[in-house]
């Protein structure tokens, strides 16, 4: 089954995501967070930050429910951009 996004390539291009994970659990302090990597193996708490700015802010939340949540950001920002 293909899969079929709503952002545009040229809005990917504009708000590049960064996966950050917190390395100790309950410590959500964004000066603790250290930047995901492929390599890295086990369970984490994830926020993300875009290149425009923007933060997740979830303080170690899911990878799916700050995944998605990317999502809507760079699909406002495209809705705002199109408007």
């Amino acid at each position: 089954m293909p899969s079929y996004s709503r952002i545009s390539p040229e809005t990917m291009r504009e708000h590049r995501a960064t996966w950050w994970v917190y390395t100790v659990p309950g410590n959500t302090d964004p000066a603790t967070r250290i930047r995901h990597t492929a390599e890295m193996r086990g369970t984490w708490g994830y926020d993300v930050t875009c290149s425009c700015g923007w933060e997740s802010r979830f303080g170690g939340g899911l990878r799916r429910a700050v995944a998605e949540a990317l999502e809507d950001h760079r699909a406002n920002a495209q809705y705002d951009k199109e408007s």
